[in-house]
């Protein structure tokens, strides 16, 4: 049986609130007892979460994250936000969505510079990495846990898979999942050289992969920011899956922006995580 924490629902969000039966029904995930713990708001408007999470202090946690006490039978879940956001810009719907399913989520704005305010992601990939470390360690002394699971969105996969290079953290990551990641080649956002500094065009920059580590990797063809969308593939192991959104929902023109919003992303997230199948729900995501 998991093992919930106490919920108390922060006033002040733009929400769409429903039970977690609800969510957990709409995603297909099949959560079991997770219908009975009291539900975090969600938002499921990407551009609604964008705007008034990069208005936000970096420190203001997303519903559900960073809950004092979290107890569960999976590993802690470890979010990381993408370039030029903050924890709250990026998270405001897979972190309740998880944390209302059972799991005990964790997110930090990392990756800030003395000019980027409240946002992150804009720091050196590899000081960001290290920025990460720390914070992984303080999740697992606090939840006694031997493994985390790691989302990151867009750079924050980058920063995921740099952090699983560090000296004996690959063997803290059960599962490492991309949204809208670029493995290779140049992003629009990664060819800011001066501000984003990467390892070098036309290679997977990020070091080699870990048998230890399931990988998975979620594109969307519709992506105009980690372009082509098929620089987000790693090569074909046991452990390494690379899905497209439209290879099972045709008519999602999800962008990038609008992927860690995205009901059959969140759904496929979930399953991954519990090690379930199932048909999460289409819709049609928000296309930037």
């Amino acid at each position: 049986m998991i093992v919930r924490p106490a919920r108390c629902v922060r006033p002040g969000f733009i929400a769409l609130t429903a039970t977690a039966a609800m969510l957990v029904a709409a995603l297909g995930a099949g959560a079991g007892s997770a219908a009975a713990a009291p539900p975090y708001p969600v938002v499921i408007d990407a551009a609604v979460a964008t705007v008034t999470g990069d208005l936000q202090p970096a420190e203001t946690v997303p519903p559900g994250a960073n809950v004092p006490g979290c107890r569960s039978e999976q590993p802690p879940v470890v979010l990381l936000h993408g370039t030029a956001q903050n924890q709250m810009s990026a998270w405001q719907y897979l972190a309740p969505t998880l944390a209302n399913a059972g799991y005990c989520v964790h997110s930090l704005t990392y990756g800030q510079t003395s000019w980027s305010g409240q946002v992150g992601g804009l720091g050196q990939r590899e000081k960001s990495a290290r920025q990460v470390a720390a914070f992984v360690d303080r999740v697992l002394a606090s939840s006694g846990a031997g493994q985390i699971d790691l989302i990151g969105f867009s750079q924050g996969s980058a920063v995921a898979q740099l952090l699983s290079q560090l000296p004996g953290r690959a063997a803290q990551i059960r599962h490492l999942i991309g949204l809208g990641p670029s493995n290779k080649g140049v992003s629009t956002v990664g060819s800011i050289a001066d501000r984003l500094p990467a390892r070098g065009p036309g290679v997977n920059d990020w070091g080699p992969l870990h048998p230890g580590i399931d990988y998975l990797m979620v594109m969307t063809r519709y992506d105009e920011v980690a372009a082509p969308y098929t620089n987000g593939y790693l090569p074909a192991r046991p452990n390494v899956r690379n899905v497209v959104v439209q290879q099972q929902c045709p008519g999602d023109r999800v962008g990038h922006i609008g992927l860690p919003y995205d009901s059959w992303v969140a759904g496929t997230v979930v399953h991954t995580l519990a090690g379930t199948t199932g048909e999460p729900r289409c819709t049609n995501g928000f296309g930037y």
